[in-house]
């Protein structure tokens, strides 16, 4: 649950919370030192500076780990960060492969690990907010986006850009996903969001039901070390879709190497 309140007027520059202030302690850790390379699933990935560091937060191998990747299939990643889990998929035998950022430098990083690992006719990197890189009619089998699941207030000024990958204020990203997602997934598709225990989970409890959603926990994991929070992948359904697990059944499996 959350660890802060949802107070009208709230001071940004008073903000604090134990999830925001452990983003800001791991950055600083990056900072002191480093990481350049990042290991997932018997796999080596670089990692670019100013990108989303998988050297120093669990999520990323977490969920690569357990996604659900169709062979044959096509994968959408919002938010690709270094590109792990967009490259996973494809090596993974998903066809098609469409990994986006609104970090241009995240962008560059996600092709530079398609390219280091053979795939990069497989993945096509975009930059741009959320859906608004997908062409007409673009549709997946699965849709992915680990979020920037820290909650901050609406007014919230960030002192660094690479906070937006962690933080979204007021939920303004959550939001506009559920609002465009179903029109991007293929009939029997999976929609997938990555979250933890570290977010608002009764705020987002709150937006799905006002957006027209329901939820099933797909896969719950905790991370490693003392007070490692839990990591959560929702599949996500639209109130009139039965609430069934599986894109094309039987097609699918999580992370193998």
């Amino acid at each position: 649950m959350s660890d802060h309140s949802h107070q009208a007027g709230a001071k940004t520059d008073a903000f604090d919370s134990n999830a925001y202030q452990s983003v800001r302690r791991r950055l600083a850790a990056v900072e002191a030192e480093g990481g350049d390379t990042y290991e997932c699933m018997g796999r080596n990935f670089v990692v670019h500076e100013g990108v989303f560091p998988p050297t120093h937060f669990q999520s990323t191998g977490i969920f690569t780990r357990h996604l659900p990747y169709v062979r044959g299939g096509s994968f959408l990643e919002i938010g690709c960060g270094a590109g792990v889990t967009a490259v996973t998929a494809a090596l993974e035998g998903c066809v098609r492969v469409v990994a986006s950022d609104i970090s241009e430098v995240a962008v560059l990083n996600t092709r530079a690990n398609a390219i280091l690992h053979g795939v990069g006719a497989i993945v096509s990197t975009r930059h741009g907010d959320l859906f608004d890189v997908l062409r007409e009619g673009e549709r997946f089998d699965v849709i992915f986006w680990n979020s920037n699941f820290v909650f901050v207030p609406d007014e919230y000024v960030f002192d660094k850009e690479i906070l937006r990958a962690f933080c979204d204020a007021g939920y303004a990203a959550h939001r506009r996903f559920l609002k465009d997602a179903q029109r991007y997934l293929n009939t029997g598709g999976m929609l997938l969001l990555g979250f933890s225990s570290q977010g608002d989970e009764s705020a987002l409890t709150g937006l799905l039901g006002t957006c027209g959603y329901k939820s099933t926990v797909l896969k719950s994991v905790f991370g490693q070390g003392p007070g490692a929070p839990r990591y959560d992948i929702l599949q996500l359904f639209a109130d009139h879709q039965p609430a069934t697990v599986g894109a094309r059944q039987g097609h699918f499996r999580e992370g193998s190497a």
